[in-house]
C-alpha cells in the first residue's frame, strides 16, 4: 500500500520532535554536565551509563505495554499524543543548575536524566513501532524510513545550529540553557500533535488475550533477522555515539572553532540528510543490506583517510573529505531502520503473533545501552587524558584522545559491522515468501 506524502511528512515530523529532545542530550548534555553544571567527566559519564542501564529495563516493558494497548486511535499513536508533554518537561529539568554540593549535583543529574529517559521511552518506543503498522510494502518502508530520517535530522539541525547561539544571548549558560531548551520543547510538542493527527495504524493488531512472556521470549530468540541487525550494529553504535557526545569538545579544542559550532553541525547534518535522500533514490536498485554496506564503507574509508592522511589542520580539506562519510552515515541509517521494520513480519512468521512494540523496544534498548556505555567511556577517556573543563586549550593527550574517539573507534566498528552484515541473507526475495505465507494464513 502506497502512503501519501502528507502521512510520510508528518511521520517524519514526529521524529523531528523526538530528535529535538534526543539530540539535546547527545550533543550537549555531557558538555553541560562538565562545563556548566560542574560535574567531573567520570561522574558525568557515570550518569549516562546508569540512566541507560535503567532504559534497558523500561524499553522492553514499554514495548510489551504498547503491543497490548487497544484504543480507537490504535496501539501506538495515543502515547505520542499524551506522552510528549511530560517528556518535554523532563528534558528542561535536565538542563537546570540548582546550587548543590558535588554529591548533590551528581544525584540531581542522575534523577533528572533517568526521569527524562523513562518518559521519553513512553513516547518514543510506540512511535518507532509504527513503521511496520503503517505499511507492509517493503519499498514504502524504506521511503518512510527516509522521511523519518530526514525529519529526525531536521530536528538535529535545529538543535545543533541554534542552541549555543541562543544560549549566548543570555547573561550565563546556567540561565540560557533551560530557557532555550524550553522553547525547543514547545516546538516539539506542536509536531508531536501534528504527527498524531496525520498518521494511521493500518496493520496494527491487538489480540484478545495478552501474549505471555514465554511466547515473547521465544519469538525474540527465534527472530534471527533482528538478532543479525543488533549484533552487526552494536559496536558501530558505541563508536559513533562516542563521536557524537565528544563532537562539541573536538570542535572547541581540536579545531578551535567553538563560535562556529552550530554552523559546522548544520553542515554535517545536511550531509547526513543527503545520504538519507540517496538511500531513498536507490532503494529500487539495491538490497537494503547493500545500501547499508555502501554507506558504511563511505564513512569507514573517510575516517581512516582523515586520521592517517589529511588530519584536521586544513579545515576545508578536512570538511571536504568528511562530507563523504556523513553521506554514507545517512545511507546506513535509513537501511537499518527499514530492515528493522521487516523483522516484525519475520517474528510473526516464526511465532504466529505480531509484536511491533517488543521488537522495536528490544532494538532500541540495545541502542540506548550503547549510548550509556559511550557516554561513560567518553567521560573516562576525558578524565584519563587530563581534560580541564573551560580551559582555553587542552594538553596533547586530550586532543589525541578526542581524535581517536572521533575517527578510529567508528572506523574499526564499522568494518566489523560490514563483515557481519555481508552474511545477512534475509533479502527481498526471502521476505516476499514471508509476506506471501502470512497473507495465506490470514485468509485461512
Amino acid at each position: 500500500m502506497k502512503l501519501s506524502f502528507r502521512t510520510k511528512f508528518f511521520y517524519g515530523g514526529g521524529d523531528f520532535a523526538i530528535n529535538i529532545m534526543w539530540q539535546l542530550t547527545v550533543f550537549y548534555l555531557l558538555f553541560f554536565y562538565t562545563d556548566v553544571f560542574g560535574l567531573s567527566p567520570s561522574k558525568a559519564g557515570l550518569v549516562f551509563l546508569l540512566a541507560k542501564a535503567w532504559d534497558a529495563i523500561t524499553d522492553p516493558f514499554m514495548g510489551y505495554i504498547a503491543d497490548n494497548t487497544s484504543t480507537r486511535w490504535g496501539k501506538f499513536r495515543p502515547y505520542i499524543l499524551f506522552g510528549s508533554i511530560p517528556a518535554l518537561l523532563a528534558i528542561i529539568l535536565c538542563f537546570t543548575t540548582p546550587d548543590l554540593s558535588s554529591t548533590g549535583k551528581f544525584y540531581w543529574a542522575l534523577f533528572t536524566y533517568i526521569s527524562f529517559t523513562t518518559l521519553y521511552t513512553i513516547m518514543a518506543i510506540p512511535f518507532g513501532s509504527m513503521t511496520a503498522a503503517m505499511t507492509q510494502d517493503m519499498k514504502e518502508r524504506t521511503s518512510l524510513a527516509s522521511f523519518r530520517y530526514i525529519g529526525g535530522s531536521s530536528g538535529s539541525v535545529v538543535v545543533a545550529s541554534l542552541t549555543l547561539p541562543l544560549v549566548s544571548l543570555f547573561t550565563s549558560p546556567q540561565l540560557g540553557f533551560p530557557i532555550v531548551v524550553a522553547c525547543f520543547a514547545a516546538l516539539a510538542a506542536i509536531f508531536c500533535f501534528l504527527c498524531f493527527l496525520n498518521t494511521k495504524e493500518i496493520y496494527s493488531k491487538v489480540y484478545e488475550e495478552r501474549i505471555g512472556l514465554k511466547k515473547i521470549i521465544n519469538m525474540l530468540a527465534n527472530n534471527f533477522a533482528l538478532q543479525f541487525i543488533v549484533v552487526a550494529l552494536l559496536g558501530t553504535w558505541i563508536a559513533n555515539n562516542v563521536k557524537q557526545v565528544t563532537v562539541i569538545y573536538f570542535i572547541k579544542y581540536n579545531l578551535q572553532l567553538e563560535p562556529y559550532f552550530g554552523l559546522i553541525l548544520l553542515g554535517v547534518i545536511l550531509q547526513i540528510m543527503l545520504g538519507a535522500l540517496v538511500a531513498n533514490l536507490i532503494k529500487d536498485m539495491f538490497e537494503k543490506k547493500i545500501i547499508f554496506i555502501i554507506g558504511t564503507i563511505l564513512y569507514v574509508v573517510t575516517d581512516l583517510i582523515i586520521y592517517f592522511i589529511t588530519g584536521y589542520d586544513n579545515f576545508w580539506l578536512f570538511a571536504f573529505v568528511g562530507s563523504f562519510g556523513f553521506i554514507g552515515f545517512g545511507m546506513a541509517g535509513v537501511a537499518t531502520w527499514s530492515m528493522l521494520a521487516d523483522t516484525v513480519e519475520f517474528g510473526e512468521w516464526k511465532s504466529g503473533f505480531r509484536s511491533e512494540g517488543v521488537i522495536n523496544s528490544s532494538f532500541v534498548c540495545i541502542f540506548k545501552l550503547s549510548i550509556g556505555f559511550s557516554g561513560w567511556l567518553a567521560g573516562v577517556i576525558l578524565e584519563y587524558t587530563n581534560y580541564q573543563a573551560n580551559a582555553i586549550s587542552q594538553n596533547p593527550e586530550t586532543l589525541e584522545g578526542l581524535f581517536i574517539m572521533g575517527y578510529i573507534f567508528p572506523a574499526v566498528a564499522g568494518t566489523i559491522a560490514m563483515l557481519i552484515m555481508a552474511f545477512h541473507r534475509y533479502n527481498s526475495s526471502f521476505y516476499d515468501t514471508v509476506f506471501s505465507d502470512l497473507r495465506s494464513e490470514r485468509k485461512s
